[in-house]
């Protein structure tokens, strides 16, 4: 390469910022055109291409970072990946006329569930439950006692007597218009011959 060759390329490489270390060492030429070329960029506060190039990248690599992150932020913050909110829905109910409206319950107390009857001394009760045949009723309270009266459906007796448990029943002794004797409450079915009334 020639002088003026060489000159150029030292020149150029300063405009660059990038000196050729096997030129600079080895051509006269190309070194005081770099160099000079270096004094007066200094003098005149011209910017090599290459720091320019650099600059310009490093710029454009932090406007980028700043980009992403706003752009992170923003997904972040905002309710773009969220559902949005169901608005309620007014329902608008009808006015019933006065003679359709509902009532409602309160809190009154119930009336008290009566205590179930039951027999007992001096009680009155009626015999049920005999099929049309008569209640044999007994001179004592025993299945192998003789039969003092017969009764029949719906006579109401009077309870004298009772309870008393023999022969595996439960006797009372009670007192109709066809008699009084003593007579099982049931039979060995649970079949209730006497039922205490009011």
């Amino acid at each position: 390469m020639d002088t003026a060759e060489m000159y150029e390329r030292g020149v150029a490489d300063a405009y660059r910022g990038v000196a050729n270390p096997t030129y600079y060492h080895q051509y006269e030429p190309y070194r005081r055109a770099y160099d000079q070329t270096r004094v007066h960029m200094r003098k005149t506060g011209t910017v090599p291409i290459v720091d320019v190039r650099r600059v310009g990248l490093n710029v454009l690599f932090v406007v980028a970072v700043a980009v992403i992150a706003v752009g992170i932020y923003y997904f972040t913050t905002t309710s773009v990946f969220v559902a949005p909110k169901a608005r309620p829905t007014v329902v608008i109910l009808p006015t019933l006329p006065a003679a359709q409206q509902l009532s409602y319950a309160t809190n009154t107390p119930l009336p008290a569930t009566p205590a179930p009857l039951a027999l007992k001394k001096g009680a009155h009760a009626v015999i049920q439950n005999t099929n049309g045949n008569p209640l044999r009723v007994r001179i004592s309270p025993s299945t192998s006692a003789k039969v003092a009266a017969y009764m029949r459906d719906n006579e109401v007796v009077q309870v004298l007597e009772g309870p008393i448990l023999a022969d595996g029943f439960v006797w009372w002794q009670i007192s109709g218009v066809s008699g009084t004797g003593w007579s099982a409450e049931h039979n060995n079915k649970g079949v209730v011959w006497i039922i205490p009334v009011p």
